[in-house]
């Protein structure tokens, strides 16, 4: 067999080609797999763990994640490590920025780092068209914008997105948008749509607790929650424009294709609560948002979306 190298460093936020990359270097070998994410774990633990060969099986794959978290201290533990680095054992270390960690990019020789970019857009969707057709499930256009705003931006978070659907209608089904709003408000979590039914009664603390409940998951990032509002409020200025035109609210729902009777409703509550001016200027202000959650995390990209959602109430006072 192949002797494996010791160490890889994976950047870049294409996690399901990061994935699959990790996955084809772990076949060459049956090794224990371990999994860590930074400072979960001390990393005296990690590097023990390491160095110490496995009472199990003659390999031993380790990946670390979030490595641009990293502390000085436990970068040069992991540089002390590398140094001379347990033959038998395969080190992932993995972020999904676009640098890492310069002391780490120094260590690592450079035939064993490898950057995975993101697709384009055009890519993304055929990506999704692609996977949808092999699994004998047909989607709309329209179907397939609503899910590529509403999660995270690599194949990795599009093909969970997917199965979740596939396994919810079964091959043979053509979803439609308004499939995929009912799938996402018959789960039980908090998302952008229960977020988006708080923001049309214009309760502030409501939006900030749901808000908070979607971030503590995990599940998505505030460029996640800001697509889903503005994939929504365009809907909502499609149909205030139609009333705007003398379309009666039946008629503007029609016509801004807002179907199923909660859904309506919403939308009725929305547009009672809010002029086609305001909704223009949220959505104006979700794209300004949008560049600033990009550029943040953790504690920085929850304020920046408080923000937001203040902006969307506050600054755009009721009729």
């Amino acid at each position: 067999m192949k002797k494996m190298p010791p160490v890889f460093l994976l950047v870049g936020p294409e996690e399901g080609e990061k994935e699959d990359f990790i996955r084809n270097i772990r076949q060459g070998g049956d090794g224990e797999i371990h999994r860590f994410y930074t400072g979960q774990t001390p990393m005296g633990d990690v590097v023990s763990l390491l160095r110490n060969g496995s009472l199990f099986s003659s390999s031993k794959f380790v990946t670390l994640r979030n490595i641009e978290e990293l502390k000085k201290p436990d970068i040069q533990q992991l540089v002390d490590y590398l140094k001379n680095p347990d033959p038998s054992t395969t080190l992932f270390l993995v972020t999904h920025e676009y640098r890492a960690p310069a002391a780490l990019t120094k260590t690592v020789p450079k035939a064993q780092q490898k950057t995975f970019f993101e697709l384009f857009e055009n890519k993304k969707r055929e990506w999704l068209l692609r996977y949808f057709r092999e699994a004998d499930l047909r989607i709309d256009s329209e179907a397939v914008e609503l899910v590529l705003d509403l999660v995270e931006n690599n194949t990795l978070e599009m093909k969970n997105a997917a199965d979740k659907l596939i396994l919810y209608f079964g091959p043979g089904s053509t979803l439609t948008s308004e499939d995929v709003e009912e799938f996402i408000y018959h789960s039980k979590e908090e998302n952008v749509f229960s977020l988006f039914q708080k923001l049309t009664q214009r309760d502030l603390p409501g939006s900030l607790e749901i808000l908070h409940k979607i971030l503590r998951s995990g599940q998505t990032r505030g460029v996640q929650v800001l697509g889903g509002l503005l994939w929504q409020f365009r809907r909502l200025l499609k149909m205030s424009r139609l009333c705007d035109r003398r379309f009666s609210p039946e008629d503007a729902l029609s016509g801004a294709e807002i179907r199923g009777k909660r859904n309506q409703g919403d939308y009725l509550e929305a547009h009672r609560n809010f002029t086609t001016r305001q909704v223009e200027q949220i959505i104006a202000g979700i794209a300004e948002f949008d560049r600033k959650v990009r550029e943040q995390r953790g504690e920085m990209e929850r304020l920046v979306l408080e923000m937001s959602i203040y902006r969307m109430l506050k600054d755009n006072s009721a009729k």
